[in-house]
């Protein structure tokens, strides 16, 4: 009729019948696993994500950076000339330099997928501006630049083709964090 069973073997059925069920959920919510679907997520229409760019946005992105480092350079020589302490020029200096680093870094990205080498280009746009602005106001500038700077970096990253221009990428994005956190210290230095 019924077979028998001992408690004991009931029991350890159904602890490996549910070990097996939570190791499949749990293959199917990890989103490293090869079988995860991410539709099953979320859906289509709401993978609407701005930091998710194309190659020719990020060369576009990469153009823009090019004068904005230049920018950055020529603004932070006007903040140098303003700082208070020998100590506080020469933390300005040393980002003003890693801005210099960082345009040729883009400069050379761009070549690279390109083939136009961008000519050396004078920025005064926003020089006049600036000029009118306290000490204070320039190092927050300076500060509110930096992080839109991490952003735009971290936006081409994503669509960068090959590991070293990640590389490259990666030591820009992660200096724009070092100059905003020296930005932070003068800041809460000079009030």
């Amino acid at each position: 009729m019924y077979p028998y069973y001992k408690r004991s073997d009931v029991y350890e059925d159904y602890q490996s019948l549910l070990l097996k069920k939570n190791q499949e959920e749990s293959l199917r919510n990890n989103i490293y696993n090869e079988y995860f679907k991410f539709d099953d997520y979320m859906r289509s229409d709401e993978i609407t994500n701005e930091e998710i760019i194309s190659f020719e946005q990020a060369l576009d992105l990469i153009r823009t950076s090019i004068a904005d480092e230049q920018e950055d350079e020529m603004f932070y020589n006007s903040i140098i000339q303003n700082a208070p302490t020998q100590k506080e020029k020469e933390v300005i200096m040393s980002i003003r330099d890693d801005e210099r680093k960082h345009n040729e870094i883009l400069r050379e990205l761009y070549y690279k997928f390109t083939g136009t080498m961008l000519p050396h280009e004078t920025f005064v746009s926003n020089m006049n501006e600036n000029t009118n602005m306290t000490y204070n106001q320039q190092l927050e500038q300076a500060l509110l630049g930096e992080l839109e700077a991490v952003k735009r970096y971290r936006r081409i990253l994503g669509a960068m083709p090959d590991e070293d221009s990640r590389t490259l990428l990666i030591s820009i994005l992660t200096d724009e964090l070092r100059h905003a956190n020296k930005y932070n210290f003068l800041i809460t230095s000079a009030k």
